[in-house]
Formats: structure tokens, sequence, C-alpha cells
């Protein structure tokens, strides 16, 4: 479910936000909960997780975040032991409902930390500091949640090295169950992209990128964490099943302004204007902008690039193997230790997870020339 609203628009930031509209809060509550009885029956449920991202979804209050919750259970049902995530971020304010977000059902916060660099936070744009985010962090815990994700971003443009490798051994000390890092990419349509074009930001150099990922894996494995996809590291049981299903073709449902959904081999995306979304909600159609049908290779192409991302990686069939082994790229790749296949189990090595995007493509171009 997204939630679009935000104290603020990064700069960064390049997804379906807006900032102010309160006004609009529970009105956009109830136009979700209509949607999701939209729905057909046989569509739904139970749900396995429940995820609520953003934009920034705390700051709706415990009781509509409770109502969404409630409609989900009712529609679709939410099975026993089912993982609730709430994403927020971790200012004073939004951190004093977290013992009513965790009462209304939520049983994982996912806090949006990006750095523990006071410096930092001040370019990306954010409201929070560093000891905001280590109250937060506190408060979650008083609060019962006993599964915490912290997000953050390495790359900041100008910002030293020792600035992310404080910032993770910050993270590690407060032991949380899940940690994504991410470098931070200049998206077009933002601020950042602006003031690149004005000469007035340089994003980090390749290698700086590449030696901050490469020593965040090693850090991160070494604490006891697993890397069990390019950008996530958990402890041991903590994977996000969510997130999970996301990577493996699992159905699920999306609701909400620019929602995604993928059922029954269809994927379909919402309309991304908030007065739109709720006029046709509010008249009873669907908010859909556009479906596509993934069958034949290009569903196959979309399992090869987004499994092998994982730490299980991608099985190939007898076609798809012989296919690899005769090219001469395959080969360059295996020697560059970049990727290993055993047993017809393709998954990349701790290098080629540095190179996981232009790999999967590069994967599924040799296999569509060689197969198809």
């Amino acid at each position: 479910m997204h939630i679009p609203f935000c104290p603020q628009h990064c700069p960064y930031c390049a997804f379906a936000v807006l900032t102010g509209h309160r006004h609009l809060y529970e009105r956009y509550v109830d136009a979700v909960c209509r949607e999701l009885q939209m729905w057909a029956p046989a569509q739904l449920g139970p749900f396995h997780t429940v995820y609520i991202g953003g934009g920034t979804p705390s700051l709706l209050t415990p009781g509509q975040l409770a109502q969404i919750l409630t409609t989900a259970a009712s529609v679709g049902g939410i099975a026993a032991g089912a993982e609730v995530t709430l994403e927020a971020n971790p200012t004073t304010i939004e951190a004093s409902k977290f013992a009513d977000i965790r009462r209304a059902g939520f049983n994982r916060l996912s806090l949006g930390v990006q750095s523990f660099s006071d410096t930092d936070l001040k370019l990306l744009g954010r409201f929070h500091d560093a000891s905001e985010c280590d109250e937060a962090y506190r408060r979650a815990r008083c609060a019962g949640f006993d599964n915490v994700s912290i997000d953050l971003m390495f790359s900041v443009p100008g910002a030293p090295q020792t600035h992310w490798q404080r910032t993770l051994e910050r993270a590690l000390g407060l032991a949380p169950e899940h940690i994504s890092t991410y470098s931070l990419t200049i998206e077009e349509g933002t601020r950042f992209a602006k003031r690149h074009r004005e000469g007035d930001l340089n994003p980090v150099s390749e290698a700086e990128d590449e030696w901050c990922y490469a020593w965040t894996m090693e850090r991160l494995e070494r604490a006891g964490y697993e890397q069990y996809e390019v950008s996530n590291f958990a402890r041991q049981g903590y994977r996000s099943r969510h997130n999970w299903g996301y990577w493996t073709s699992v159905p699920y449902v999306g609701v909400g302004m620019s929602a995604h959904a993928y059922v029954d081999g269809r994927r379909q995306w919402n309309v991304s204007q908030i007065e739109t979304y709720l006029s046709l909600v509010e008249t009873n159609h669907r908010p859909c902008a556009g479906t596509e049908f993934l069958q034949g290779w290009e569903k196959r192409e979309e399992e090869l690039w987004l499994q092998l991302r994982t730490c299980d990686g991608v099985q190939l069939d007898d076609r798809e193997c012989r296919a690899l082994e005769r090219a001469d790229k395959f080969a360059a790749m295996r020697r560059n230790g970049w990727l290993c296949l055993d047993r017809q189990r393709l998954t990349l090595t701790r290098q080629g997870r540095m190179l996981a995007d232009a790999i999967g493509l590069e994967i599924a171009a040799l296999i569509e020339t060689h197969v198809g």
C-alpha cells in the first residue's frame, strides 16, 4: 500500500510523493480501503505479508493505519504470523506514535535513517538528526517491536568515506534485525539532477562507490548479517518476507496512488495523480493506469534478473545451461569470478553483486540469443 504523503520532498527522491495535503489524509485512507474492497475475494488473501510504504505512512494517525489493516483483514484475511511492516522516519514526532502503531497490528518497523552524519542528513534534505535516529530506535524497542529494519544510504556526494563507515558502525551498535543499504543515484526529475546539470553537485566516482559497497558487504557479513539480496542484509530468520516475494515472483496486490500489483501473471499499476486516483475510486472505478501480461520469454527474462539478485540465485534448465556454457562472454564472467554455476543454479559472487544489474541483463541476452 502506497501512502504518498511526506513532510518534505527529498532532493534525491524520484518517487510519487506529496508534501502538505494534510486535508486529504482521511479521504485517501478511505479510498485505499475502498480500492481494497474492489479486488475479487478469489484474488486476495490470506495475506502473508502487508507492507505500507511511501512517502511517509507514519504521518497518518495510528487509527487511520489500523483502519487499513482492518479492511485488509476483512476482505482477504491476514494470515497468522504474517509480517506486517510500516515505513517510518526517525523523527521525534513519529516516534511518539510507535506504541500505538504496534498496538494497531504492525510487527515490523522500517526506519528511514539514511545516515548517522548530521552533515550528510542536511545535504539529503532530511528533517531528523542522528540523535533522533537513536531515540526513535529506542522507542521502537520500548514499543515492543522485535523486528526493526534500518535504511541507509552510501555514496553521498561530497561525503568522505569515514562518514559512511561511522554510519554503518553506529547502525551495527543498535543491532537491528535488518539493514538495507543503497547507493545514492541521481535520478532524473529530482533536485539533485538539476544541481548536477548546473554543475553544483558532483556524484562520487565509480571507484569510491565500489569501495563503499565492497566494504559494506564485508563488514556486515563479519557482523553476522546475511546478504540475501544485493541491497539487503538480515540476521538469521529476519529476511524481509515481503520483499523476498517481489524477487521470487510471488503474487501481490497493490493499492494506493501509483501502486503496482502482480496477480495471475498480470502486472498493473495505478494512476499517479492524487485527485485522479481519489475521484476514480470514489466513483467505484478501478484506478488502473495500465496493465501488462507477462508470459513466455518476457516472464522468464524478468525471473532471471530478479532472482539473480538474491543469494539463492536462479535455477536454469538444460537448454539455458548449454546456451551459457557455449558463450564466450559467460566464460569470461566466470573467469572474472563474478558468478558461479553449480548443478544448474546460477548465483553471483560478492564481486558479481557489484555488477548485478549489468550481469543480469547480459545473462538474459545470452540465453535469449542461444535458446530463443
